[in-house]
């Protein structure tokens, strides 16, 4: 027994005539008197009795009306999802990301495309580089938005499981509380900022590999991390109550996340961070995951100069961490949040 003959058989049903069915099914009575033969073989049992010109059921062939329905039923709305997937209509998109990422950029894309994909639902994991570069090996995400410091002169050991696309360059700038003693004498050189604690990500290694590396150039004792996170929300908290200081990506937070704190003008610092989207390498995203990508793309290049004109470009200093006219969103439909340990 297979689909086509349930097909048939419910032609049959239908017409409750042989001939009548055929013409409907396109093909000839024979073929359909020998397809109905060979499904009450395969059942061993007989589905209907001939009743004049037409057909009768038996109490089989109606119990089988019923199932094929359902059956064939339950193929074409399987058939319809698949469709939906295929075309990003529908399904389950996992994203990971830094934490620099979650505040601004990612509840903007999913907001944006909540009109055009509205069936989809999305999965969010907040972790540190390699924590999101696991998830991905393992296919616990779909794809992740990650960035670390730039260095030109340290290369960054690319796992060769993974392809990354960069995304962006954009600046990273030390930011206080507003109020900060550091804005009422800004500081000339990294020795000024030796009062004063600093908050630095955990796990970040590259980030303060290339501080050591500024500190020693300047023949000054590297800072070391008075407070460990990968939470932005603590940071900042923390900013406002304390004299500590952070680095934090200029584009990354919006006017709501940073009320309360303000950067430092510091052109004698140059930092940057790169961006990347980082998938499994081989695999194609599906689309929903792609749209997902293509509006970060768009959000950043309109928040910040490409990355092909980054390099370029000289570094930009302005006195605040974002346009006054950007603004947080909040995700709300079919999104889950799911917090690393």
């Amino acid at each position: 027994m297979n689909l086509q003959h349930l097909r048939c058989f419910l032609a049959v049903v239908e017409h409750m005539n042989l001939s009548q069915a055929a013409e409907t099914l396109g093909i000839s009575q024979p073929a359909l008197s020998k397809t109905m033969a060979k499904l009450q073989a395969d059942l061993c049992v007989q589905l209907y009795i001939r009743n004049g010109r037409g057909i009768a059921l038996t109490d089989a062939g109606t119990a089988l009306r019923r199932r094929a329905e359902a059956i064939l039923a339950e193929v074409a709305e399987t058939q319809e999802l698949m469709s939906e997937m295929r075309s990003g209509l529908t399904g389950h998109v996992r994203i990971g990301a830094g934490p620099s990422f979650l505040t601004r950029t990612l509840p903007d894309a999913l907001v944006a495309l909540e009109p055009v994909q509205p069936e989809v639902r999305y999965t969010i994991r907040e972790g540190t580089t390699q924590e999101l570069c696991d998830w991905i090996k393992t296919r616990e995400i779909d794809c992740a938005l990650l960035g670390w410091v730039r260095s030109d002169r340290h290369a960054t050991a690319l796992d060769p499981d993974l392809a990354f696309h960069r995304l962006l360059v954009d600046d990273l700038v030390i930011v206080t509380r507003e109020d900060h003693p550091l804005h009422q004498r800004p500081p000339r050189r990294l020795a000024d900022l030796a009062p004063y604690g600093w908050i630095l990500p955990r796990m970040s290694t590259r980030l303060q590999g290339e501080l050591n590396r500024l500190y020693a150039e300047a023949g000054e004792t590297p800072p070391s991390a008075r407070v460990q996170t990968s939470s932005l929300f603590a940071t900042c908290a923390m900013l406002r109550r304390s004299d500590l200081i952070t680095l934090l990506a200029r584009n990354a937070l919006s006017a709501e996340d940073t009320a309360g704190l303000r950067p430092l003008q510091q052109d004698w610092l140059p930092l940057q961070r790169e961006a990347y989207l980082v998938t499994l390498k081989g695999l194609q995203l599906p689309p929903a995951a792609s749209r997902v990508v293509d509006q970060v793309r768009r959000l950043l290049v309109a928040g910040q100069a490409p990355v092909s004109t980054a390099k370029a470009a000289s570094v930009s200093r302005s006195s605040s961490i974002i346009s006054s006219s950007s603004a947080s969103v909040r995700v709300s439909g079919g999104v889950i949040i799911s917090h690393s340990p």
